[in-house]
């Protein structure tokens, strides 16, 4: 039975400008940190030397999927929204919680569940959510506004909880799969896993290689740029 999530306010910072430009090819969601620094060898012994690259992949998204708990850094576009979002999974299911940040002014929170959309934000935030339309008064006291998940205004923020489970944004119909030189993200050592999609999008796995082969980061430079990185994956099993 999946537990409710409590409804705590994620405080880190938001930003990955870097994607949204044109010239980005990808970029982290802590650009100044996270730039990968390209080596021969990320690490001494490599747990994934003559493994096939898509087997290497789904393990990899697997892994991050089956854990107890993560954080998901989101920068995305969805319509005329540029967003970025640090998200909380626990358990199963594809229920989030955190904080949003909305075309960079607006800053709110979000609770995902299958029953509701909870949120709450600023003025701004609010403003982009229900864009012509009166806002909804709040439904408790301290600011919290409930939806069905099938209210076509919060679409957007499905988008951003399904962005963060790894067995829906799995492209199945990658091309070209290949490992790349591995390299070193947020001083952790990595393979670099190197696909496109069918409309020409380049995507960028980073596979985690000191320990169990969990996701570290999805980049997507295409049409409409997106970035996944997690951060605090736990598995207790």
């Amino acid at each position: 039975m999946r537990t409710r999530m409590p409804r705590t306010t994620t405080t880190a910072a938001l930003t990955c400008a870097a994607l949204l430009t044109a010239a980005a090819t990808a970029c982290g969601p802590d650009s100044a940190d996270a730039a990968p620094e390209t080596t021969a060898s990320a690490t001494a012994h490599d747990p994934l030397a003559g493994r096939d690259p898509a087997a290497v992949l789904r393990a990899a998204y697997e892994e991050t999927e089956r854990a107890d708990s993560k954080t998901a850094v989101i920068s995305r576009r969805i319509g005329a929204r540029e967003i970025t979002a640090k998200l909380t999974f626990e358990g199963d299911g594809g229920s989030c919680y955190g904080e949003v940040k909305v075309n960079r002014h607006g800053t709110g929170e979000i609770l995902v569940d299958d029953s509701k959309v909870s949120l709450r934000g600023d003025y701004d935030f609010l403003q982009d959510q229900f864009r012509d339309l009166p806002a909804k008064s709040p439904d408790t006291e301290d600011g919290w506004i409930d939806l069905r998940p099938g209210d076509p205004s919060v679409a957007h923020l499905l988008t951003l909880c399904k962005d963060g489970s790894p067995a829906s944004t799995f492209p199945a119909d990658r091309t070209g799969l290949h490992r790349g030189p591995d390299t070193y993200l947020n001083a952790r050592p990595v393979a670099v896993l190197l696909s496109k999609a069918p409309d020409g999008t380049e995507i960028t796995d980073h596979v985690y290689l000191d320990g169990k082969p969990y996701l570290l980061a999805h980049w997507e430079n295409g049409q409409t740029p997106r970035s996944v990185e997690y951060k605090n994956v736990q598995q207790t099993g």
